[in-house]
């Protein structure tokens, strides 16, 4: 499934209308697709606001067929109707002949809350700047009508390249969007103000968009990415993961790296840790375990520990660790990064901070929103330039948020997989194990990064029907990735 920025949205539409589709047809195309969903709110009676450009012009076409097909439909245009454009004038033009009642905003008094279903048509994907005036009121009155709401292709007030809320936006209950999704309905706020997406077929040539970068993950994205476990095996075949992480203050973090591990099929498992993390022995003893009895990591542990990281395939570093190991992460780093794999989280990141760091495709870094922040920048509704810091680095970034997002800089998927249950301490230290478990059985970072967080958003997803999204822990998702495996395997 691609994901379209608004300017990639609107050349498709440029390049489909040159080989010959005319933009009728594409309006009526999607206006069919309006009035359809439309019908499935089974109402009888249907008021459409409109703005004046391209999307008012689908939704006074809708609004058209839905007249035709024998729905009571009004229509309410926000905004000067002569200063629209040729296809919302055709439209409007067309609907007249339909008899169909036609009101002005700034001339009628409307009751939002007589129809069952408000279409929003007010503004589409491209807008910019914050909504205002005349369109802000009307956005006001559909909210609080307590009609269903259909937005046309986004909600009115919404970025579709950003899924900010320009000012104030339309809180619909469904948004039907033509072709492909754009970014602004991935990311949140705009996810609440969606509702239900619908992704409706156009006359595109799907030629078109091969080279766009962006997809959203989806079981079959993923199901083909399981590495193979042929029966003749031993268990140097699936790799070594190395977790150096955990200290005095923080125990727990590292045991949970070290299960996510274990748990999605690494061959061995090593914990090495400065404080005290035994208890992940009577979790899963198969897992070798060291303690340095200490506080927290020092730079001369990389000499005391060369021989284990040398045995290892990927090196999971960063889950409690503190700021106080960071000479040590700094020097693992540039002694190893040529020719071993890192999956580096929580406070190894914050190596980041110094200019003279640089990482390469051995890498990957799995920051929460806080976490970058402290070494870049807030980057939660900006997807461009988080890629632009992915091809700084040169190096795999699993972005976690709300909708997680793995990009190297060429390509970006978005995960939305998860939910409220992984907003939790401990979440990242399990998928950061995770992750380097399906590098150290030889997937691609990237591909390890996007089985990784789908089996654990899936499998957190699954449980909280369950254990609901406040009683449900990291541990207990750890204990359940099986079933997502399965599913994947089947």
């Amino acid at each position: 499934m691609k994901i379209l920025t608004s300017s990639q949205a609107k050349l498709i539409d440029k390049l489909t209308i040159e080989k010959g589709i005319a933009p009728e047809t594409l309006m009526e195309q999607a206006a069919f697709s309006v009035a359809d969903i439309a019908e499935t709110f089974e109402p009888n009676s249907i008021l459409c606001v409109v703005g004046k450009g391209n999307n008012a012009g689908d939704g006074i076409a809708a609004g058209r067929i839905l007249k035709n097909r024998g729905y009571n439909v009004e229509i309410l245009i926000v905004g000067d109707p002569t200063q629209g454009s040729p296809g919302f004038k055709k439209q409007l033009e067309i609907a007249k002949k339909y008899e169909i009642n036609i009101y002005r905003f700034d001339v009628d008094e409307i009751n939002y809350s007589q129809y069952d279903l408000i279409i929003d048509g007010l503004i589409g994907i491209g807008l910019t700047g914050e909504v205002k005036g005349e369109v802000a009121e009307a956005i006001t009155r559909i909210n609080s009508s307590g009609s269903k709401v259909l937005s046309v292709d986004v909600p009115s007030g919404i970025s579709s390249d950003t899924g900010e809320v320009l000012g104030t936006a339309v809180k619909a209950d469904q948004a039907v969007t033509f072709g492909f999704l754009k970014i602004g309905h991935l990311l949140y706020p705009a996810r609440e103000y969606c509702g239900e997406i619908k992704v409706a077929p156009l006359s595109f040539d799907n030629s078109l968009v091969n080279s766009i970068n962006r997809e959203l993950i989806l079981e079959d994205t993923v199901k083909n990415l399981l590495p193979n476990r042929p029966e003749d095996s031993y268990k140097y075949k699936f790799g070594t993961v190395l977790i150096l992480a955990g200290s005095e203050k923080y125990p727990g973090a590292p045991i949970l790296s070290a299960i996510g591990a274990q748990r999605t099929g690494a061959g061995m498992v090593k914990l090495i840790t400065p404080g005290d993390s035994s208890n992940v022995l009577t979790l899963e003893p198969s897992i070798i375990y060291k303690s340095l009895k200490k506080e927290h990591f020092e730079e001369k542990d990389v000499e005391n520990l060369k021989e284990e990281i040398e045995k290892s395939n990927v090196i999971v570093l960063g889950p409690g660790i503190t700021e106080n190991a960071k000479g040590f992460v700094k020097k693992l780093v540039e002694t190893y990064k040529d020719n071993k794999l890192f999956v580096l989280d929580a406070d190894a990141l914050s190596i980041l901070k110094d200019k003279d760091v640089k990482l390469n495709r051995n890498f990957v870094i799995t920051p929460h929103v806080g976490e970058l922040s402290k070494v870049y920048k807030n980057l939660k509704n900006d997807v461009v330039t988080l890629e632009e810091y992915a091809k700084k680095l040169n190096c795999t970034i699993v972005f976690k948020s709300s909708t997680t997002l793995v990009t190297n800089g060429e390509k970006t998927y978005f995960n939305i997989t998860g939910n409220s249950s992984l907003a939790k301490g401990g979440s990242g230290d399990l998928l950061s194990g995770v992750i380097g478990s399906y590098i150290a059985q030889g997937l691609p970072t990237m591909q390890a990064c996007l089985i990784g967080s789908y089996v654990v958003y899936k499998t957190a997803r699954d449980l909280s029907l369950e254990y609901t999204n406040y009683c449900l822990t990291p541990k207990t998702i750890a204990d359940n990735l099986y079933k997502t495996i399965h599913q994947l395997n089947s």
